[in-house]
């Protein structure tokens, strides 16, 4: 059995473990997330038997103790070399740490079962489903994904915009469907956003803000047309479940053209 150690935030785990869970699937291998054990309860894999809190507890336990071993390779190379690989799939208990671990080929291959896995809960969409069924019909939903916080300081800010960069990337998608009505739902770290002002400049008037937990806002997100947003595993996991186009805006200034959207095959490994 192959206990995960979560890396970064919750789209962090739910790659991190993804590729993970699908080389188990490929070698017979049991693989258990110990973030998804206790902290991220808005997926189906929280209702698994070998999900709960005790697990999570024995799986730290038997870490800090030493009495299980857990891998650290700092490099995609270095995870996949043979002893890794052997100690992964030979070693009765064993830990994995880090960001480094990547099956691409299987990732797609089992991409179904990853949906399954991580299909949301009910009782987590549930009120999203109500609130999106108030909002008005458009023949085009955008989700755009503003992300602050870490990210005003994360590579020197350069994933950080501006609500009026926002606004402008509306425009343009606006401009690249004329005549289609269009609604932009809004998921957001950042409570302060000047939705009015977003509102004025794209020329939009159904702009309306999520405002949910994290896996509320990601259900929202995974509902759209269309997602734009910085580069984030968030939106790239949203964008999995329905296989949604998305956008990462890399500048200020990106144009916003069909050919700009890609798909999460098109991104995952960049990330």
């Amino acid at each position: 059995m192959i206990f995960v150690k979560g890396y970064g935030q919750m789209c962090n785990n739910w790659l991190q473990y993804a590729h993970l869970y699908v080389w188990g699937l490929e070698n017979n291998v049991r693989v258990v997330s110990m973030r998804f054990s206790y902290k991220y309860k808005y997926f189906k894999i929280s209702e698994r038997r070998d999900h709960n809190t005790f697990t999570y507890l024995l799986a730290k336990l038997l870490i800090k103790t030493r009495l299980m071993k857990c891998l650290l390779p700092h490099s995609r190379e270095d995870a996949l070399k043979d002893d890794v690989i052997s100690a992964l799939r030979n070693t009765p208990l064993i830990a994995f740490d880090g960001w480094a671990f990547r099956q691409p080929e299987l990732m797609i291959k089992h991409s179904d079962d990853l949906r399954r896995l991580f299909a949301f809960r009910e009782n987590t969409v549930a009120a999203k489903r109500a609130w999106l069924d108030t909002l008005p019909e458009a023949e085009i939903t955008l989700g755009v994904h503003i992300r602050r916080g870490d990210y005003a300081t994360w590579l020197g800010g350069i994933a950080y915009f501006e609500d009026d960069v926002y606004a402008g990337m509306i425009s343009r998608f606006k401009a690249l469907h004329t005549g289609k009505s269009i609604r932009v739902l809004i998921a957001t770290n950042d409570r302060k956003t000047d939705i009015e002002l977003i509102r004025r400049i794209s020329g939009v008037n159904d702009v309306f803000v999520s405002d949910g937990n994290p896996g509320e806002d990601l259900f929202v997100l995974s509902q759209c047309d269309y997602i734009i947003g910085p580069r984030s595993s968030f939106s790239l996991v949203a964008s999995f479940y329905n296989d949604v186009p998305i956008h990462w805006i890399e500048n200020k200034d990106d144009s916003i053209t069909e050919d700009c959207f890609k798909h999460f095959n098109d991104l995952f490994m960049i990330i």
